[in-house]
This record gives structure tokens, sequence and C-alpha cells, in this order.
């Protein structure tokens, strides 16, 4: 089978060579757990190897979002000026949206008539972008953001989405946004976070090809507090049920041993 490379140093060769192309990867852990940087890294190798990316961003603005990837050494900026990257700020349809409800706001910002229209969210368009009247996005609706074409794609978070929605109900949309996004071949890393993923009794792990944890604990061997991470499932793939312990650095995300050392896995 062939991989995607996750840009993580050691990770790729602890998973057979990076992700599964074309599959859907489901990464979940604790807030800080370093979820989002998973999904910055594996977006800064992809377009470095030239493929078409796309970021959809539910809980942070794309700003923060760039100034993170700078701040490891990830440059993703270059990328969106080369047309290599897009961010779709679904953030700012959900923002937004309660404070014109809050009559907050009464206008619609350029991002969200890009989503709307995008989303096919625009079911009574008028003029007047106040007088929108748009129905709340929904987990199906992202398959619009990330049209045939693209190579990679990472949603960050689908919790977000999940909120309001029964097990079944995710269930369903999830298997229909993950079969859809896999039968254009695009490779996709769904972050979620574990309050969704806990409320959702853990199901989105039965959709995916593969599942990663990461999580933050005392490490008995050092008496610390350090990030884990875990890989119980990867389809088309040899791998152990051991857990590695990471360290987020300037550089980015280090996979390292049980005893604190970089290993060659």
């Amino acid at each position: 089978m062939d991989r995607m490379p996750t840009g993580i140093e050691n990770l790729d060769k602890k998973i057979g060579g990076g992700y599964p192309k074309g599959k859907g990867i489901l990464v979940t852990g604790a807030p800080g757990a370093g979820k989002t940087i998973f999904g910055l890294h594996f977006l800064n190798k992809s377009c470095m190897d030239g493929n078409k990316c796309i970021m959809v961003a539910t809980e942070e603005t794309p700003e923060d979002l760039l100034g993170q990837a700078a701040m490891l050494g990830l440059g993703l900026e270059s990328f969106i000026e080369k047309g290599l990257l897009q961010i779709k700020p679904v953030v700012e349809l959900r923002t937004r949206g309660i404070a014109r409800d809050a009559q907050l706001l009464e206008d619609y910002s350029d991002e969200e008539i890009d989503i709307i229209e995008e989303t096919g969210l625009d079911r009574h368009f008028k003029l007047d972008r106040a007088d929108f009247n748009i129905e709340e996005i929904d987990i199906i609706d992202l398959v619009r953001l990330i049209p045939e074409g693209t190579d990679v794609a990472v949603i960050d978070n689908l919790g977000v989405l999940a909120f309001g929605l029964s097990a079944k109900e995710f269930r369903d949309k999830f298997d229909t946004l993950n079969r859809l996004l896999a039968k254009q071949k695009t490779s996709t890393l769904y972050i979620m976070d574990e309050a969704a993923y806990e409320m959702t009794h853990k199901i989105a792990d039965y959709s995916t090809y593969g599942a990663v944890k990461l999580f933050v604990k005392e490490n008995p061997y050092t008496g610390n507090n350090e990030r884990f991470l875990s890989i119980p499932k990867m389809r088309s793939t040899k791998i152990t049920l051991d857990v590695s312990i990471f360290d987020i650095t300037p550089a980015g995300i280090k996979l390292k041993g049980s005893k604190s050392k970089l290993v060659e896995l």
C-alpha cells in the first residue's frame, strides 16, 4: 500500500512509512496533547511533496494556525501563496453566527460568504448579506469544502460538529463523510477532541482506517507529566501496541522512547 509521510520524525518508521494513502486516520486526545500539531506536520510535509492540501478549521482561525506552525518551523504561509494549501475557516461561520443571534453582529464576513456558497448553505440567498438565511453546517457538508482532486485534508476539530447528534446520527454522518473522501482518494486526518470522542462512545474508531491516540499523564519512570502516543489500529500495517513518549519542541514533534531518549524505530 502506498503511504503518505506524516512529517514527524520516527513516526513514519513506526507505521510502515506513513499514513495509508487515500484513507481516513483518526487522531484523538485531551487538550494540549498535540492533536493540531500532528495535523500541521502532515500538511507541511504533504505540501513539501507537492500535494494539494486543505485544512478545515472549525475552532481556530487561520491566523492562529499559521502562527502556531511558524513557531514550530513549519512554513505553511509559503504553501498558501503557491496554491498548494487552503485553510477553510469554518470557525467564522460558527462563532459569527452565534454573535448575530445575540445581535452583536449584523453583517457576514467574506470568509463566511465563501463557505456558505461552497457548502450550499445559501438556500435563501438575498442581495443584502444581513438577510442570509442559512442552516447550521453539518458534518456531511464538509465534503463540499474538500473537492475531488484534493490529495490531503486535515479536519480540525471534527468533534465541534458532533455535539447535539446522537451516537447513531454521528456514526452515519461520519461514515458517509469518510467514505466519500476515500472514494475521491483524499488522505484525511480527522482530529477529534476527547470530550466529543467520549460523548459519541468512541465509535469514530470503527469508521477510520487507522487511529492515533495522544494523552498526557505521569511517567512512572521519571515522575514527570509527559505526552504519550499509542497506535491501536492501522490497517494494512504491521504495528506494535507499545506506547511512545513524544515532545513538542521548537522544531516540532519529536518521538522518543520510554526513557526519554530518541529511538530508532
